[in-house]
């Protein structure tokens, strides 16, 4: 629990609430918001609207899929200082500050960022992975989802990612109110724990747009679950890059858009 003078990821507001035909005034947990930005050598990358844990993994996740970091050894330093609401990053190598003046502003909850280098990058190589997931533990994986997350519970406000090898339930999600911080955040964590990304199977809430579909190809994750539906975009792009994108993974069902071979 945060202490007193702390910002943690849920706070209780004073909210006038109408239920059977009258009003009350109660108290409400709301999901917490906000603005980090994230620097590295001094140089500012990006400014991103999220919640206020696991700051750690958002800025290696957000470092690694946009392309400043190849590998988690290339991230020397991430000093997060929570009075500013900067993530200070030491990298091996000096971004080029006009990469950051090109950026593609994209439907992401919270004003979500990919860098065109990421986005032209991310779609060459299509995956080569035998990988595979039973339909039987997606539904698992579906079921778990929904219910992992205390912060959702508590707030109705945010989403969750988590990693799962290969079906088996995760070990725990990361919640953001941004879909793409929460996938970002999952994503740092297993680069930062040394993750082989190529045996694992992403699952999220939310829908699955392009700039989450980016990620996925950055990290060279074959099968992306998803509770909410791919776009158009997602569908085209992830049968260029191999991926296996999953959606409407609720109520005993879903829809497989693309590579179905992995589904066994």
């Amino acid at each position: 629990m945060p202490l007193p003078d702390q910002l943690g990821p849920s706070a209780p507001v004073s909210v006038v609430r109408f239920r059977d035909g009258a009003f009350t005034t109660v108290e409400q947990i709301v999901a917490t918001e906000v603005p980090l930005t994230i620097l590295a050598n001094d140089v500012e990358v990006a400014t991103l609207l999220c919640t206020p844990s696991n700051l750690k993994e958002l800025a290696a996740g957000f470092l690694f899929t946009s392309g400043v970091i190849n590998i988690a050894a290339q991230l020397l330093d991430c000093r997060i200082d929570t009075v500013r609401w900067t993530a200070e990053c030491t990298v091996d190598r000096t971004p080029d500050p006009a990469l950051f003046n090109k950026r593609l502003y994209t439907s992401g909850c919270g004003r979500g960022t990919m860098f065109a280098s990421a986005v032209e990058l991310a779609g060459r190589h299509p995956i080569e992975s035998a990988q595979t997931v039973a339909a039987a533990h997606i539904h698992d994986l579906a079921v778990w989802l929904q219910h992992c997350s205390s912060l959702y519970r508590e707030t109705g406000g945010i989403h969750s990612a988590a990693l799962s090898a290969a079906g088996a339930t995760p070990a725990g999600a990361f919640d953001d109110i941004g879909r793409h911080n929460a996938v970002d955040k999952v994503i740092g964590a297993g680069l930062l724990a040394g993750t082989d990304f190529s045996t694992v199977v992403l699952i999220c809430s939310g829908r699955t747009s392009s700039e989450i579909l980016h990620k996925v190809r950055r990290a060279a994750i074959p099968i992306a679950i998803a509770r909410g539906a791919p776009t158009n975009q997602t569908v085209l792009k992830a049968r260029d890059m191999g991926i296996t994108v999953v959606g409407f993974a609720r109520g005993g069902g879903f829809t497989v858009f693309s590579h179905p071979e992995r589904i066994v």
